[in-house]
C-alpha cells in the first residue's frame, strides 16, 4: 500500500489506494517551491506507476527523487514498501526507520510499522548470517579442494620417485635409439669399406690416370655405395645423438625426482629455416 502525499496538491488526479497521514510532519526546512512540488508530484506519479506494474526498483529511484525534492516523509513509506517488493531489505529498513522517526505516523498505526520494522532488521541480520555461513562453507569447500589436489601431487610425484629408483640406467627408448644409430655407424663403416673398394677398382678400369672417361653404368655401383654410406651415417648419428638426449634427460628426471626439483625437455619443429633446413630442435632444463 502507498501513501498517497498531501504535499503533492489536492488538484492532483492520481486514482491510486492509499491513505493521507493523518498529522502531516512540522519540518524546520523551507517549505518546497513550487518548482520543488512539481519535480515531487511528477516523480511520485511515475513510482505509483511503476510500482503498480511491478518494476519495484524504477519506483524506488522515482520516490527517491521525490523525497529529495520535498523531505516529505510520507514519501520514506513508500520508498519502504517499494524497497521491500525489491528484495532490498537495507535500504527498506532505513526508509521504514526514517518514516517512524517522524511525526507523520498515525498513532493507530505506529505499533504494527514498529513491529514490522523489527521483524524487517531480524530478517536482515539472518540473511547477513546465512551470507556469512555460505561463504565460509565456500572457502572450506575451496581448501579442501585444495588439499586434495596437494595430497595428489605429492602421491603423483612420490610414484613417479618410486618409478625413476626402480628404471634401469638406460631407459628402452634409450637403448632403441642407441641400436638404430650403432646399427647406422656399423651400416656406414661397411657401405664406405665398400666405396672406397669399388673407388679403387674404377679407378683401375678409367679415369685420367688411365686415359679413358668412364661411363655411368662405370661409376654407378660406386654412387649406390657413396650413397648409403651417408644415410647409414645419418642414421647413425641422429639415433646415437636421441640415445644420449634421451639418456640425459631421463638420468636428470629421475636426480630432480629425488631431490624434489623438475627436469624438462622441450622439442621444436624446424620448418624451412632460413636456409630452408628442416628438422627437430630439443632444449630442456635439468
Amino acid at each position: 500500500m502507498l501513501l498517497l502525499c498531501g504535499l503533492l496538491g489536492p488538484s492532483s488526479a492520481l486514482a491510486q489506494r492509499g491513505r493521507q497521514a493523518a498529522n502531516p510532519a512540522p519540518t524546520a526546512n523551507p517549505a518546497p517551491t513550487a518548482a520543488q512540488r512539481e519535480a515531487a508530484r511528477r516523480a511520485f506519479v511515475e513510482g505509483t506507476e511503476h510500482y503498480e506494474q511491478g518494476r519495484y526498483r524504477e519506483a524506488m529511484a522515482a520516490f527517491e527523487r521525490a523525497h529529495a525534492a520535498t523531505g516529505s516523509p510520507e514519501l520514506l513509506y513508500n520508498l519502504y514498501t517499494a524497497a521491500q517488493r525489491a528484495g532490498e531489505l537495507e535500504q527498506a529498513s532505513e526508509a521504514l526507520a526514517g518514516y517512524l522517526a517522524s511525526s507523520a505516523v498515525p498513532a493507530d498505526e505506529r505499533p504494527a510499522l514498529e513491529a514490522r520494522l523489527v521483524r524487517l532488521r531480524e530478517e536482515i541480520r539472518a540473511a547477513e548470517a546465512a551470507r556469512v555461513a555460505q561463504e565460509e562453507a565456500d572457502r572450506e569447500a575451496e581448501q579442501e579442494e585444495a588439499r586434495r589436489l596437494a595430497e595428489a601431487e605429492a602421491r603423483a610425484r612420490e610414484a613417479e620417485a618410486r618409478a625413476a629408483r626402480g628404471a634401469p640406467p638406460v631407459s628402452p627408448a634409450a637403448t632403441v635409439a642407441f641400436v638404430v644409430g650403432g646399427g647406422g655407424l656399423v651400416g656406414f663403416a661397411v657401405f664406405a669399406g665398400l666405396a672406397l673398394r669399388e673407388d679403387r677398382r674404377v679407378g683401375q678400369l678409367c679415369g685420367v690416370h688411365v686415359g679413358s672417361y668412364c661411363t655411368d653404368s662405370d661409376v654407378l655401383p660406386l654412387r649406390a655405395l657413396s650413397f648409403s654410406a651417408d644415410v647409414a651415417l645419418g642414421i647413425g648419428l641422429a639415433g646415437a645423438a636421441t640415445g644420449m638426449v634421451i639418456y640425459f634427460v631421463q638420468r636428470a628426471r629421475r636426480r630432480s625426482l629425488a631431490e624434489g626439483t623438475q627436469a624438462r625437455l622441450r622439442l621444436s619443429p624446424v620448418l624451412g629455416g632460413p636456409r630452408g633446413a628442416w628438422g627437430v630442435t630439443a632444449g630442456g632444463s635439468f
